[in-house]
């Protein structure tokens, strides 16, 4: 809008100067000058030199209009140290104009404030990709997130916009992967603490059956009470085996189940030869048929905790 209005000026100028003289230049030059109208005042210094080249007073002016709007753009451009220099050099001039002075006395406060605050949060974005480089990404979040609050660095901040960006995506990357793993780990410890809890039921129920099946013996006497009391064992032994079998069909993977039916079968054959072989012992005898229920007791016992401990989940 600024160099538009000047161009406008320029013209009225132009209108107003067909008598080819550059007093009118100069007269609007300065009225524009003390009045800190700087593009408008540019445009009539740059007109009166068109008018007289040689003119020391209007090439001075033109030259240190010049420097102020470069000074200007410096500083637009986050370059603190070429404003700053431009600026202190043109200050070092004894007759410089009290609006000129003004001016870029203006400039230079704004240089330094700016400079300091580009330093404050360049230093600032370093630490954080410090503690990103470290693995803190939670720290790093909070340190961006009051970075971004601080309203005296604002001005600034959108130098860094691009690097901070970067930043903010691998720290929210980073923090969902750790929220990924915190979740995973707590199901995984969770499944754990069920697994642990379902085999150590199971334990304490197979106690259970261990000590009644005990009790099935006490205060008996003859053969026939004594097979009996084995029988019932057995039958006890063999539902509670039926019972973790079905739940090991529902936990375990399709291999690892048709791994443990074929071991299953073999064990049952196992199981039914030993028996066989223990209860030989009293072949022809009332006993041979007591020994063949004990053993396959104390087998169906010891098939059923080395299930629970090693397959249950």
């Amino acid at each position: 809008m600024k160099q538009l209005l000047a161009a406008l000026f320029t013209i009225t100028l132009l209108v107003g100067c067909n008598n080819g003289t550059y007093e009118k230049a100069m007269e609007q030059g300065k009225l524009a000058l003390a009045n800190r109208e700087f593009d408008k005042a540019l445009a009539s210094f740059e007109l009166a030199l068109k008018e007289e080249p040689k003119d020391k007073e209007a090439k001075v002016l033109y030259e240190r209009l010049v420097v102020l709007n470069q000074v200007k753009e410096a500083i637009e451009n986050a370059k603190w140290d070429d404003a700053l220099t431009k600026a202190n050099n043109l200050l070092g001039n004894g007759t410089l104009e009290s609006s000129v002075k003004k001016e870029l006395e203006q400039y230079v406060k704004t240089a330094e404030a700016s400079k300091a605050q580009y330093k404050t949060v360049s230093e600032k974005v370093a630490y954080i990709k410090g503690l990103v480089n470290e693995g803190k990404y939670g720290e790093a979040q909070t340190a961006m997130g009051e970075l971004k609050q601080d309203a005296s660095l604002k001005p600034v901040l959108d130098n860094f916009s691009s690097e901070v960006g970067m930043i903010e995506q691998t720290v929210n990357t980073e923090i969902m992967k750790q929220k990924d793993a915190e979740v995973a780990a707590a199901k995984k410890a969770a499944a754990a603490a069920v697994t642990a809890s379902k085999r150590q039921e199971y334990l304490q129920k197979l106690d259970g059956i261990a000590q009644s099946s005990e009790r099935l013996f006490d205060n008996v006497i003859t053969t026939v009470e004594i097979r009996e009391a084995a029988g019932q064992a057995y039958t006890r032994w063999d539902d509670a085996l039926n019972e973790i079998y079905g739940i090991l069909k529902t936990q375990l993977p399709t291999d690892e189940l048709d791994t443990l039916k074929e071991a299953q079968r073999k064990w049952i054959t196992y199981r039914d030869n030993t028996a066989k072989a223990e209860s030989a012992e009293f072949e022809g005898g009332t006993f041979e048929s007591v020994q063949y229920l004990d053993s396959l007791g104390r087998l169906t016992k010891e098939r059923c905790y080395e299930l629970v401990r090693l397959y249950m989940k």
